[in-house]
């Protein structure tokens, strides 16, 4: 049977791996791993010919786990391919056999516009003697690293210290982007064969997003491979839903094709309080799944305000869903009456939706409502998906909202006996929420 034509980033990718792992050739397949890190997902796979179908999964499970049998660390299955979608009977199997769809953009230019932000100094990093540097950075970037598993740390540890090893041994460079001295800003470039280049890692600390500071670093070193680099086409791998697939358009990447995987096991979901490192990617999210604006600002505007309660769903580093519980009030005052919140918005990547994780923000934002010793929870949205939840007609409790015609989709949820002591009538939301 003959190879694949695998995309560029795809080659690529190979080609890394093969600096410090194993890249083998079996059969139709191709089988990555990576001894020094096993819990990296995207490190140790089956790179598969083409998009799997619904009745070929469950052999393609049992063949990772037969070839990684020996690798006790490797705790998950991955299976990747380039390009086609599952079909929607391969979708079904593969949520019946707990696995879950991940995917990214690979893109590549072969020009960059220059950079907006002359303010912001691009160098490359000297590892020797700014390591730790980068290694701060590295941990601001990420809230999940300080909040996460033990397993999620020591990936993270890992990764950081095979760049130092790529760095050495001149396989590749690390820049950094400065502002007034401060490091702000970094990635990593490889020169690969055929004249191909990649980025690693594009970072930006939290305090200085939306400044210039990625497209300042991203159009520098790209112009600096495509000119004394000689490379003939710049490659990364963005986050199709995440901010910077806009910017990296702008800057002149266009999209070569979809990087496709399906995971079973590894790290759990976990639902954590929202961090400011979090607001550029929550903010996309919530874009992406309204398809709109509006809802991403009004979670701006209720950041940070008495009563909120802002979560993320997160696994394996990457935030998979949003809620936000705000504090309601009613239309009359009334002494001794219990704190009441409301849900909403709430919002999960379009890519992970019915994969559990809405349901898992709900019932932890409930778990954590009732611990404050709030009363009761208010929502308005489909009565057959929020009673699951214990959720009933607010209407039925001479309780309703501001907006008219809203009595079929407007509940309440007792969170604590005498929870709803005082409550009829209107129910208010925030100044805000008049909009909608």
């Amino acid at each position: 049977m003959p190879r694949p034509e695998y995309s560029l980033l795809t080659r690529t990718d190979l080609e890394m791996a093969a600096v410090d792992g194993v890249v083998e050739s079996l059969e139709s397949w191709i089988q990555v791993r990576s001894p020094q890190n096993p819990g990296y997902y995207w490190g140790n796979y089956l790179l598969l010919p083409a998009v799997p179908e619904a009745q070929q999964l469950e052999s393609w499970i049992d063949r990772f786990r037969e070839q990684f049998q020996s690798d006790s660390e490797v705790e998950h299955v991955l299976l990747r391919w380039d390009g086609v979608a599952l079909t929607p009977q391969a979708q079904a199997q593969a949520s019946a056999l707990g696995m879950i769809e991940d995917s990214a953009p690979a893109m590549i230019a072969t020009q960059l516009i220059d950079p907006e932000n002359l303010d912001v100094e691009v160098r490359p990093l000297d590892f020797e003697v700014e390591f730790d540097r980068f290694e701060q950075l590295s941990q601001q970037c990420d809230p999940n690293e300080s909040s996460g598993s033990s397993q999620y740390k020591l990936f993270k540890e890992r990764i950081r210290q095979s760049w130092r090893r790529r760095v050495r041994a001149g396989m590749a460079t690390w820049w950094g982007a400065f502002l007034d001295e401060q490091l702000v800003g970094q990635c990593g470039w490889v020169s690969c064969c055929d004249r191909l280049g990649r980025y690693q890692a594009v970072e930006t600390h939290p305090d200085f997003r939306r400044r210039g500071v990625c497209s300042a670093l991203v159009s520098t070193v790209g112009q600096d491979a495509l000119g004394r680099g000689g490379c003939r086409a710049l490659l990364l791998m963005a986050d199709g839903e995440g901010p910077a697939l806009g910017l990296y358009r702008r800057l002149g990447f266009e999209m070569d094709t979809i990087q496709r995987a399906l995971l079973l096991g590894g790290d759990s979901m976990v639902v954590r309080q929202e961090v400011a490192a979090d607001h550029a990617e929550v903010r996309s999210l919530v874009q992406a799944a309204f398809e709109g604006v509006e809802e991403a600002q009004l979670i701006d505007q209720m950041r940070g305000q008495p009563g909120v309660l802002s979560l993320v769903a997160v696994r394996a580093g990457s935030i998979l869903g949003h809620a936000l519980f705000i504090p309601v009030t009613r239309s009359t005052a009334e002494s001794n009456c219990p704190p009441a919140v409301a849900l909403g918005p709430i919002a999960v990547r379009p890519s992970q939706q019915r994969q559990g994780c809405g349901s898992a923000l709900i019932r932890d934002g409930l778990d954590r409502c009732r611990q404050q010793g709030i009363g009761a929870a208010f929502v308005l949205g489909d009565a057959g998906y929020y009673c699951r939840f214990g959720w009933r007609l607010a209407q039925q409790r001479q309780l309703h909202c501001q907006w008219p015609n809203s009595g079929t989709n407007f509940q309440v949820l007792e969170l604590s006996a005498g929870g709803l002591k005082g409550w009829q009538g209107e129910v208010r939301y925030p100044a805000p929420f008049d909009r909608f």
